[in-house]
């Protein structure tokens, strides 16, 4: 059983718990829905991510190791190409001036996504190596949506990174 494990688990434990109250405290103070909902799956999605961290800290205190377990496509992963743009661009109209709480939460998922790849290179358990850059995957997304949103709300012209038009003309 390796210290470096434990104690990464334990901070990423203690990440995904900021990331959850936080979260939890925009979609109280959000008064548009949809960035309300936005929140909140967030905060699900943080949760899971503590249930899973959970999980391996229990494997490695009772086995000695960290237990492969595969974690599946969060749901955010599943939605975030499929959003329509045009209802992100409604949250801008209802007053969700919380750019800073946009751009608290891109800082903490970048935070935590840099969080875990440094931890998954210094992994020497292939389990955990996979699982600290599998929560930078999850947590990758969780940029993206919010950059998403940011984005929409400044209308910068672009959606996950592509632009929403052309300079030519062609849409």
């Amino acid at each position: 059983m390796s210290t470096e494990s434990i104690e990464a688990l334990k901070t990423a434990l203690g990440i995904e718990d900021n990331g959850l109250i936080t979260y939890l405290r925009f979609a109280r103070e959000t008064p548009n829905e949809f960035g309300k909902n936005m929140f909140i799956q967030l905060a699900i999605d943080e949760y899971e991510h503590r249930r899973a961290l959970e999980k391996q800290y229990s494997g490695l205190i009772e086995k000695g190791a960290i237990q492969f377990i595969k974690l599946p496509q969060s749901t955010i992963e599943k939605i975030a190409p499929t959003i329509d743009p045009g209802r992100l661009k409604t949250v801008a109209k209802s007053s969700l001036n919380d750019s800073d709480a946009l751009k608290t939460a891109l800082n903490l998922e970048k935070k935590a996504a840099e969080f875990f790849r440094g931890k998954a290179d210094k992994m020497s358990e292939p389990e955990a190596k996979e699982l600290f850059l599998r929560l930078a995957t999850w947590e990758d997304s969780h940029y993206h949506i919010i950059q998403a949103e940011l984005d929409s709300i400044n209308n910068t012209g672009f959606w996950l990174g592509i632009p929403e038009f052309q300079m030519d003309g062609k849409f």
